[in-house]
């Protein structure tokens, strides 16, 4: 088997889409996983015991089962008490050599640069990336910015409310970022975005917190620092990123990535460690909390999109089809008056 070195719990919410329940038995409560799955491999206990294969945007993926799978028998929740527990001296020490990461880079760009901001999407990764920051500076000393593209999970956005509450209460400065142009009538603008044309991410998510720094500082030629939670496991495209760099993310601004380093294990022993907040997204069987429809996503991903947030996506997948039969509409005209000038 293939191991993407990114484990992620199972919840009972996932186990019911992939109908789990016509097999074992188990409570449907959604507080506490089940499973741990990798690779699209399933494990009880150590003992892997199911394998998807296949899915798309219209068709389920197959559950396939193991020898010995212990078929039928009731499946127990994960003890993470236990869990968090026998991790808790390597977890400490992880925690700590971030914190003091952070720090230290705010100690030395702290007198150049305008402000420092958390990069918060209300996934998993910005999650602990926030707490970490918490830790590390002073609540005067960073703002957090949630670029809302428009085009979030409707779960994220119930994360996103309970984090800025949380905030507000701590006295951390917490903001939206939304562009003024809704996100359909930008695809049918600009068309639908590519793995070859993401133009999404700089219309919808970049230049918004670009213009909401420029309006909170109140100065256009601002020069500061993301803290944003990207980690080098995450993709093939993301292995080579460094901590620290200049104008990557942003033209003329600095970022940072305090969790670079992390694999998805330790992201959710310290999500539990801390009884942080977990978007509830991921208990549904999706890997990442992105957007509704991603054109970097494909297959299973595009399956579990698409099973939870049904009539969301559809009206992007509706769009699609608009913009295509437009353009089909425009060439045939075009090519009819072309025939009819000969």
């Amino acid at each position: 088997d293939i191991f993407s070195r990114e484990p992620r719990p199972v919840y009972a919410p996932e186990m019911d889409i992939l109908r789990f329940d016509e097999h074992w038995k188990y409570d449907p409560q959604t507080e506490i996983p089940y499973l741990w799955s990798e690779a699209a491999n399933y494990f009880y206990r150590g003992q892997k015991i199911a394998h998807l294969k296949g899915g798309n945007l219209y068709e389920e993926p197959v559950l396939e089962f193991e020898d010995g799978a212990l078929m039928g028998v009731e499946l127990l929740p994960i003890d993470i008490g236990k869990m968090v527990e026998k991790n808790r001296e390597i977890m400490l020490a992880t925690q700590q050599f971030a914190v003091k990461r952070i720090y230290n880079y705010w100690h030395h760009w702290k007198d150049r640069l305008d402000c420092f901001h958390v990069a918060f999407s209300g996934g998993k990764d910005s999650v602990v990336l926030l707490d970490l920051v918490k830790r590390a500076l002073p609540k005067s000393a960073f703002i957090v910015i949630f670029g809302d593209t428009g085009m979030e999970f409707s779960d994220t956005y119930a994360l996103i409310d309970e984090v800025e509450e949380d905030c507000r209460a701590e006295g951390i400065s917490f903001y939206r970022a939304k562009s003024d142009l809704e996100p359909l009538n930008s695809w049918r603008i600009f068309g639908a975005p590519s793995r070859v044309l993401r133009w999404c991410c700089s219309v919808h998510k970049s230049a918004p917190q670009t213009i909401k720094l420029r309006e909170i500082l109140g100065k256009s030629n601002y020069v500061g620092a993301d803290l944003v939670g990207v980690r080098k496991h995450e993709s093939v495209r993301r292995a080579d990123y460094e901590y620290e760099n200049f104008g990557m993310k942003q033209r003329g601004q600095y970022s940072f990535n305090p969790i670079l380093e992390w694999n998805s294990a330790e992201i959710w022993l310290y999500i539990y460690s801390f009884a942080l907040p977990i978007n509830a997204a991921y208990k549904k069987g999706n890997s990442r909390a992105g957007c509704l429809f991603c054109p970097m996503s494909s297959g299973r991903a595009d399956f579990f999109r698409r099973h939870c947030y049904t009539a969301e996506v559809d009206k992007y997948i509706d769009t699609i089809r608009e913009t295509v039969t437009d353009e089909n509409r425009s060439e045939e005209r075009r090519v009819g008056k072309e025939c009819r000038s000969r």
